[in-house]
């Protein structure tokens, strides 16, 4: 049996409660929508600055990767500043990645003969065979996944990975007619050299990372500048030592 009467309802203090609840309601939904569209907000400058910068590391580092004419290398470009960044691989197991990287390159194959001509193993068509691999996909060729690449595809994948891993540590690795326009941003800056390095492991594969190889070079690094800084810290420490003794002295 429902007691509730109608008069409650009409009742000035639930006027006014109903009233209150509806501003609040409503500031809510406000507050909500706004932080919805701040959210997306900071969703799209995010996106743009990544967007940025990928086109900016592209842009620098095309020129070292040359392509037949009508094709790109944008994934090998960009693993030169993002070695971590996924394209191709996005959300596939390995064994996956190894399926897709094979099923790319060959539809690059039939793509070249029935162009200008067929895959001649050229420098300019290694890029082009490989161009849309991000590095965990090449990784998968030259670690010859699943079985399905052959020699030359292997040798040419591994290439191209140490091509990236120098280039980022500012070794200049590609075509002799570019080297001039090549500057090392490391010059006289072996610190700032390892770092590069260092930084690159850091961004690499999950494959990659779990090898033995991957492990080595890292500590290697790492030992290196943490030698380093502790030198440096220890030089820093001397000469406030030394000043501190002068203004004791004076």
């Amino acid at each position: 049996m429902n007691v509730t009467s109608t008069s409650t309802f009409n009742s000035p203090a639930m006027v006014a409660y109903s009233a209150a609840a509806e501003s609040k309601a409503k500031a809510s939904a406000n507050d909500t929508e706004q932080a919805a569209k701040n959210a997306k907000t900071g969703d799209a400058v995010s996106l743009s600055k990544k967007s940025t910068d990928y086109s900016g590391s592209i842009t620098n580092n095309a020129p070292f990767f040359p392509v037949r004419k009508g094709m790109n290398a944008d994934a090998l470009v960009l693993g030169v500043t993002q070695p971590g960044a996924v394209s191709s691989s996005k959300d596939k197991t390995f064994p996956d990645v190894a399926a897709d990287a094979r099923k790319r390159m060959d539809e690059k194959y039939v793509q070249m003969k029935a162009g200008e001509k067929p895959y001649s193993g050229s420098v300019e068509d290694k890029n082009a065979l490989m161009g849309d691999l991000d590095r965990r996909s090449l990784n998968a060729v030259a670690t010859n996944e699943g079985g399905k690449f052959s020699n030359d595809e292997q040798v040419a994948a591994k290439a191209l990975m140490q091509q990236q891993a120098r280039l980022a540590s500012g070794h200049y690795s590609g075509p002799e007619d570019q080297k001039k326009n090549w500057k090392d941003p490391f010059a006289n800056d072996p610190v700032g050299r390892a770092k590069a390095a260092l930084n690159f492991l850091d961004k690499m594969t999950p494959e990659e990372k779990a090898k033995p190889e991957w492990l080595s070079q890292h500590q290697t690094l790492q030992d290196a500048l943490n030698k380093y800084d502790k030198g440096n810290s220890a030089s820093t420490d001397k000469k406030k030592t030394g000043t501190s003794t002068i203004l004791r002295k004076s």
